[in-house]
């Protein structure tokens, strides 16, 4: 800022010194030459008349005593004329300096009246004017994060009336794992406004994250209230599903999915939650007792390698991918004993997880090299932050080693770990 305000008093100075130099230059030019040209003048006279005077003198025209007199007052002449020279130029010159000082004041007084009423002064003296994005735009995830929890905060203590910001402020306390506030926040909600499936179901899910993700019976509680209020409670069955696959049971998973899917309701990503559907009829097929035959009648060979990963974010990746776009996650194998190029791999956004994926010869990037080629793979699920290729710094990712190609349990990979 200070070398903002230095511009521009260098710049007005600048401007200030062309002016008074044009000025000055140009007036003392013009008063030097009309100086010079009256004072020329008068002095041209002035020998002129003593000329006559001493010719008429010779001539006897005029006495001795008269030519002294005369020479005496022409004297007194020139030396009036030269005075008075001298004072119009000087009364010029102060006459002058009224214009430079004039358009001096006008630079001046127009600058600082654009900048102040024009510029953008007044959003610099006005913080709270500026745009949210901009001022915080140097903000990591982690403290955008908490930033915006004391500003929910701030919004509560002002308005604990304010209904909308304590239910933000509730699922702000879920994103960074604080469920104990989170429970409590919904619950001021609820106090207010009643019992709605819209506000059980994220106090369900708060209570179900708590408790290391099994639902008791205090939150089958919770959800009976809500499902009753609501049936098809995006949240509610959404969190019931992902109890369903964790616990194995792909058609009560499938089943509660495709309920929010069909029910079309607002603020729901369908995109991940139709790539969980599919990845839970993949495992309903794999895990039934017919499983083989199963894939031998949709044209699956059960002797080549399908490996099952399910991919999830840990809570601090996902703190720091809140407040940022949506990122890619590549998800790969490559051979334990060879190149690194990958045998299979899987292009997902970071917003789809959790999810299981399969890798399998489908996904080889050349006939050579794919899964079924070797006997034990690295894999690796990776967050990328630019969005490209490969393992960079600033990237997230967890990698398991020496996986044997035909293994048939699922893999578990959580992203947790960020590289350097």
């Amino acid at each position: 800022m200070t070398t903002f305000w230095l511009a521009i008093l260098l710049l007005i100075v600048i401007a200030l010194l062309i002016v008074w130099r044009i000025f000055t230059a140009a007036n003392n030019a013009i008063g030097a030459e009309n100086g010079n040209i009256r004072q020329e003048t008068n002095v041209t006279l002035y020998h002129e008349h003593l000329s006559q005077l001493e010719h008429d003198l010779a001539e006897g025209s005029i006495e001795q005593d008269s030519f002294l007199q005369l020479k005496a007052e022409l004297d007194k002449t020139l030396l009036q004329d030269a005075n008075s020279s001298e004072n119009n130029i000087t009364e010029q010159q102060q006459k002058s300096w009224l214009w430079p000082v004039g358009i001096a004041f006008a630079i001046v007084s127009l600058s600082f009246y654009s900048y102040m009423i024009l510029g953008a002064y007044p959003q610099l003296n006005s913080p709270a004017a500026l745009n949210e994005s901009d001022a915080h735009s140097e903000l990591s995830p982690e403290q955008m994060l908490a930033y915006r929890l004391q500003q929910l905060q701030q919004e509560i203590a002002n308005d604990p009336t304010n209904s909308q910001a304590l239910f933000s402020l509730g699922q702000a306390y879920i994103s960074v794992g604080e469920f104990d506030n989170a429970i409590e926040a919904f619950d001021g909600v609820i106090t207010q406004v009643g019992e709605h499936a819209e506000l059980l179901g994220p106090k369900a899910q708060a209570m179900y994250y708590k408790n290391n993700q099994v639902i008791n019976d205090d939150i089958q509680l919770v959800i009976d209230k809500a499902l009753a209020l609501d049936s098809l409670d995006a949240s509610t069955n959404i969190l019931l599903g992902m109890d369903s696959f964790s616990n194995r049971d792909f058609a009560k998973a499938v089943k509660y999915w495709e309920t929010v899917l069909n029910s079309d309701r607002p603020g729901i990503s369908k995109q991940a939650l139709i790539g969980a559907v599919e990845e839970a009829k993949n495992q309903l097929r794999m895990s039934s007792d017919g499983g083989a035959l199963t894939e031998t009648a949709q044209g699956v060979d059960p002797t080549l390698p399908r490996l099952n990963v399910n991919v999830s974010l840990a809570s601090n990746v996902q703190k720091a991918l809140m407040n940022s776009e949506d990122k890619t996650v590549f998800i790969y194998a490559i051979a334990a004993d060879g190149p690194r190029m990958p045998l299979a791999a899987v292009k997902i956004k970071a917003s789809d997880l959790p999810l299981s994926i399969v890798l399998d010869d489908k996904q080889a990037m050349t006939p050579q090299m794919r899964l079924s080629s070797v006997d034990k793979v690295h894999i690796y699920a990776v967050v990328s932050m630019q969005g490209n290729v490969g393992i960079k710094p600033g990237d997230f990712k967890v990698e398991v080693l020496d996986i044997d190609v035909m293994e048939k349990s699922p893999i578990n990979m959580q992203i947790s770990a960020q590289v350097p």
